[in-house]
């Protein structure tokens, strides 16, 4: 198994050490575990983003409005933290 070293503030260090302890499992699986979940969230947002582009092809809208809408997801549904 190979090691990946973390910096981080204290105070978040503080909640997952703590998020670990109420869960019974190790910081190490911890973040595996959000590691995972947030890979799904990738791939269901990828399938969703999918989804509205094939539907919108459908209703016949062309690929320039497409576009539009798909920066207005960008810019105003994604988390402020998360890079595009």
């Amino acid at each position: 198994m190979k090691t990946i070293t973390l910096k981080t503030q204290d105070d978040f260090f503080n909640q997952i050490n703590e998020m670990a302890l109420e869960e019974r499992i190790s910081k190490s699986a911890l973040i595996r575990k959000a590691i995972m979940d947030y890979q799904k969230k990738i791939k269901n947002r990828k399938m969703a983003k999918k989804m509205r582009e094939d539907s919108l092809r459908a209703r016949g809208m062309d690929d320039e409005l497409i576009r539009d809408f798909e920066a207005i997801d960008d810019e105003y549904l994604l988390p402020p933290w998360e890079e595009k």
